[in-house]
């Protein structure tokens, strides 16, 4: 039979619910919704109650690993606000039938629109005059869904794209062709990088096919080369890396104060539905995982 609401649900700090979020919460655990704005110190009243969580909702920000997962000996589902399960101790969650459910999709429309927003703004805007984007070349390291969704925007605005992924993939004759790294890179005019969370998917000798003065953006989590590499390859050529916060996360200061570096201070994914869908999608998992004890 399925329960009716778990014992104890407790949302973490990265989680940033809406009212909304919390006013559907409420109904679903026994005892009083525990909404922490940070981690608790271990003796405080606050530690003692998360001690009783069954069902914890966590951030791509929140750090899940066994020492913080084992401070809640009862746990038994965790709903993720994020795409990511690299921070969470997945060994220690399947050693003890802890239930990880992750979303997906929520953010990809913000994510798109925010590169499109880059390349138009560099072409209009980075010279005496402004420039178009038709007839310009896009590499796309990655071709997920948003990878995917940025290659039919772009190729609708004339532009031709090329994508890598480790496997090699057919395109469409009049549509986005794979390519190896070296030729996408070296052949691009603006490079987007979509690749997997936290993954070097390149290194120095592959940053150095960029054209000085390309403009390269980044949204994925976390840089996609080792920052030694990043920082000897931007600190030797003129052209602009565009970042969002996901991507600045755990940027060393000395990198993100380099030449050419430009931080937005927001998170591309974040939009006003992008939050809707993302609460929708930590509701649906709850409710479809109430009968875990």
């Amino acid at each position: 039979m399925t329960r009716s609401a778990f014992h104890q649900i407790t949302v973490s700090p990265g989680v940033w619910p809406s009212p909304h979020l919390l006013d559907r919460l409420r109904p679903l655990t026994q005892r009083p919704l525990l909404v922490l704005n940070d981690w608790p110190a271990p003796g405080s009243d606050a530690f003692l109650s998360i001690t009783r969580t069954d069902a914890l909702l966590a951030g791509w920000k929140d750090r899940l690993d066994a020492d913080r997962l084992g401070q809640m000996p009862t746990l038994r589902y965790l709903g993720l606000r994020a795409t990511s399960t690299d921070r969470v101790d997945l060994r220690y969650t399947a050693r003890y039938g802890i239930t990880v459910t992750p979303i997906h999709g929520y953010g990809d429309v913000g994510n798109v629109e925010f590169v499109i927003e880059e390349l138009l703004r560099h072409a209009h805007h980075s010279g005496a005059t402004r420039t178009e984007l038709a007839g310009k070349r896009l590499g796309l390291v990655g071709y997920g869904n948003v990878g995917a969704a940025v290659a039919r925007v772009a190729t609708a605005l004339g532009m031709t794209v090329a994508f890598h992924t480790p496997t090699p993939r057919h395109g469409p004759p009049d549509g986005p062709q794979w390519a190896t790294l070296p030729d996408l890179l070296r052949n691009a005019d603006y490079v987007s990088f979509h690749s997997p969370a936290y993954r070097h998917v390149a290194r120095l000798a592959d940053l150095r096919l960029i054209a000085s003065d390309t403009l390269v953006i980044i949204t994925t989590l976390g840089l996609p080369a080792p920052p030694e590499d990043f920082r000897s390859w931007q600190q030797s050529r003129t052209g602009p890396v565009v970042l969002d916060l996901c991507a600045a996360d755990g940027l060393p200061d000395d990198l993100a104060a380099l030449p050419g570096i430009r931080i937005h201070d927001l998170y591309a994914a974040r939009t006003a539905e992008s939050v809707r869908r993302a609460e929708h999608q930590m509701l649906a998992n709850l409710e479809a995982n109430l009968n875990l004890l």
